[in-house]
């Protein structure tokens, strides 16, 4: 089992608290507050299938009819007492948990065949109707007992009610007569001990004969129970009595058939709180955009496009950046960069997912993320210093290290922040390269964070270590706290304390205190960070660029193909007219014949008119073999202008591939087959190439996106996708098309539309064009 101590270093119990939360039922809660990371395969898979199938139902479906239930195990233990009877309340606890039993069955039976493992668990619900009426038929809706619980509750309760009204009217009597002569401190009646009472001024309370039971807090009046409704009330009492046994018997009646349902019920309790708890993390995974990774042991691991929970909560999602790391051979990752730079937000983040996904749960990650399998996570974070127990914060480190070399081994993670900091750095050094080579030795995965440059030095020769940073942008002199492999990051020391407002003399000065070979290392590790940040910036607008130019050529060759499609209908049908036409000139012509053959016409006559019908038909059918063959027949030479067929798309060929060319048109390339270019002339060419080709573009640019039924995770990519290629197409305006339902992907797109900084506004449609259901986006012009 992972220690304790790790968990909460890595704020694992937050993010349990958060999932409790969420959770309706008191079981719920409980197992939530449970939830331990796992070492059985298995079982997390299955777990992380649970919480899948919940997410499911939450945005796809509807919300399970899950209420707030106490925790009730203790009262159907104690129901199997002999001659114990459960109290109202634990009964009508009961009677609901029945109740939320058999509606969450008919819940999870309509989704068997959407969430087939969620729904496995309904076969340990409780389903009794005739059990529910047993309970119904004693209470009422309020959770009164009814009179009709029992033939003589009724007939007390009528009694009771008869010797209540006779004592009122009796009373009432009294009162006027005592009102006449003023002895009453108020015309009103009350009780006492269950008795009826009138209230006599004290001056006058031996004016009438009956038992004081009491007196008013200032003394003036005292609450006199008359001599004349003693007897009743005397009756009332005793039928009182009668009722409270006749009830008590009820519920014990009640008790005894709830004992012999009870392990039924309690087993019950346990699945309704089991699946509050799948709920809750389901819950817990839209909150975060969650997701559950692989766990394939035999590939890298791989943490793509993941964030820190907490940091979500804080920050927001698209506030938050995200962490991309991929581990193959490697087992030590040495993570070196500025203060403050998001060094030890890397170990939590690595550290707290870990945990996370032990224990079933979604993360804030893709899902083609891929996870290994730990039974322990060591940690050393944060300063330990001990002032009860004499230990600096050098020491207390290198103790709790010590802890770890004794007991990790190749099914560990490691995580150490600031190693060997806290002495003589030299020395610091050298210790903190000795416990990262034990546990290369030991087969321990370790992430390790640092200020050494001498340990970036042994990350970079020894097989096993792996240098990493935190990448800083030198240009603005702040971090951007993006996470970079291969390659070992400086502290930035200078740069920071210049930001901070130190004069450039006194960075001089500082300077010249530096070792001369650190200081070489240092100042050449920033270089290679600056041609990094230059090269991944050059990197991502030839990818923008590329993925534009090919966008249009999609577009072109569709346009093509579709051109192509219709001509060779055209052509069919062309043909096909001309095939009945010229049927229809045969039947003719034959006639015709046959006339000048009865009118005795010369041969040479009839033979000259069937040659013409012959040359006529093969006049029709070489055109329509002279434009099937163009496709094919036609030569070009690299520098020709070419025009696509049918189209007013002209270009110049820069290379001949094949069947296919090369074609520039308009400052854009893009390939076409040959058959579809005929030979044209540089005059051709439009004046101006750019806006002709610009416009042909946006005629064929949707302008709407439809992520309906997608996932948080699908739509989200599609967002971001679309806004992107809209803006860098032209569009000023553009529509997502979200639907109501839950809300998740408005939502979604709302968080997205915020914080993109070429949206200039969004909205919701008016009303009847979708009201709240399509986002109006509107974009910034350049």
């Amino acid at each position: 089992m992972i220690n304790n101590s790790s968990l909460e270093k890595l704020e694992y119990t937050k993010i349990i608290n958060t999932i409790k939360n969420y959770c309706v039922t008191e079981t719920g809660k409980n197992i939530a507050a449970d939830t331990k990371p796992l070492y059985d395969l298995n079982q997390i898979n299955l777990t992380g299938i649970l919480v899948t199938e919940a997410k499911t139902l939450l945005t796809d479906f509807e919300y399970p009819p899950l209420v707030s239930l106490p925790d009730i195990s203790a009262a159907l233990l104690r129901s199997k007492v002999e001659g114990g009877s459960l109290s109202s309340k634990e009964i009508l606890s009961v009677l609901e948990l029945a109740v939320t039993s058999r509606n969450l069955f008919a819940y999870l039976n309509k989704y068997k065949t959407e969430t087939p493992a969620l729904s496995n668990n309904k076969n340990n619900l409780f389903v009794d109707k005739v059990f529910e009426l047993h309970i119904n038929k004693v209470f009422s809706s309020s959770g009164e007992i009814l009179d009709s619980a029992s033939s003589k509750l009724s007939v007390i309760r009528k009694e009771i009610s008869e010797k209540k009204d006779e004592l009122i009217r009796l009373i009432n009597k009294l009162c006027k007569k005592l009102s006449d002569k003023e002895i009453l401190q108020e015309e009103y009646l009350t009780l006492r001990d269950g008795r009826i009472v009138v209230p006599v001024k004290v001056e006058h309370k031996r004016h009438l004969k009956g038992f004081i039971h009491s007196e008013s807090a200032t003394g003036q009046t005292v609450y006199i129970e008359p001599e004349e409704s003693l007897d009743l009330n005397n009756e009332i009492l005793s039928l009182s009595f009668e009722e409270k046994r006749e009830i008590d018997r009820i519920l014990k009646q009640l008790t005894v058939v709830i004992s012999q349902r009870s392990s039924e019920l309690k087993k019950s309790l346990e699945t309704v709180g089991l699946i509050d708890s799948f709920f809750a993390k389901a819950k817990y995974s839209l909150e975060i955009r969650g997701n559950f990774p692989s766990f394939d042991l035999n590939a890298p691991i791989s943490l793509l496009n993941a964030r820190h929970p907490l940091l979500i909560k804080k920050l927001g999602y698209q506030n938050t950046v995200p962490l991309n790391v991929f581990i193959n051979n490697q087992r030590i990752i040495l993570i070196t960069g500025p203060n403050a730079g998001g060094k030890t937000v890397v170990l939590k983040t690595f550290g707290l997912l870990q945990l996370m996904v032990q224990s079933g749960l979604h993360i804030p990650a893709d899902s083609d993320s891929n996870f290994h399998l730990f039974k322990n996570i060591w940690v050393d974070i944060g300063d330990n210093q001990s002032l009860e127990n004499d230990l600096s914060t050098f020491s207390s480190h290198l103790q709790n290290i010590k802890q770890i070399i004794s007991e990790a081994d190749s099914n560990s993670l490691v995580l150490l922040d600031e190693i060997g900091t806290g002495t003589d750095p030299q020395e610091g050094s050298a210790i903190a390269a000795a416990v990262l080579k034990k546990l290369l030795d030991l087969n321990s995965l370790t992430l390790a964070t640092t200020h050494h440059g001498l340990l970036k030095i042994i990350a970079a020769e020894t097989e096993g270590f792996q240098n990493a940073a935190m990448e800083f942008d030198t240009g603005k002199l702040t971090p951007t706290y993006k996470f970079k492999q291969n390659q070992a990051g400086s502290s930035y020391a200078f740069e920071i304390a210049e930001n901070l407002g130190f004069t450039r003399g006194f960075i001089s000065e500082a300077k010249k205190f530096m070792n001369t070979e650190n200081y070489k290392i240092d100042d050449f590790l920033i270089e290679i960070e600056k041609k990094s940040q230059l090269l991944d910036a050059k990197l991502k607008n030839s990818e923008i660029e590329n993925s534009r130019l090919k966008g249009l050529v999609n577009l072109y060759q569709n346009k093509i193909d579709k051109l192509k499609h219709e001509r060779k209908e055209i052509l069919k049908k062309t043909k096909s007219e001309a095939d009945e036409y010229l049927s229809k000139i045969k039947i003719s012509f034959e006639k015709i014949v046959k006339q000048i053959k009865e009118s005795n016409a010369e041969k040479s006559v009839i033979k000259e008119s069937k040659q013409k019908l012959k040359k006529l038909e093969e006049f029709v059918n070489d055109i329509i073999k002279e434009d099937e063959e163009s496709e094919t027949n036609s030569s070009f030479n690299e520098g020709d202008y070419v025009r696509i067929k049918n189209t007013q798309t002209v270009g110049q060929i820069l290379e001949l591939n094949d069947n296919k060319a090369t074609v520039v048109s308009g400052g854009i390339k893009f390939q076409a087959e040959l058959k579809s270019l005929i030979k044209a002339e540089k005059k051709e060419l439009p004046k101006n190439s750019y806006s002709f080709n610009s416009n042909y573009f946006k005629s064929y640019t949707q302008i709407r996106l439809d992520i309906r039924g997608l996932r948080v995770d699908e739509a989200e990519f599609k967002i971001i996708k679309f806004l992107d290629d809209a803006y860098s197409k032209g569009l000023d305006r553009v529509e997502i098309l979200h639907g109501k339902g839950s809300g998740a992907l408005k939502n979604l797109v709302n968080e997205i539309l915020k914080f993109h900084e070429k949206v200039k506004n969004f909205y919701f449609a008016p009303l009847e064009m979708g009201g709240d259901g399509i986002t109006i986006v509107e974009y910034y012009k350049d």
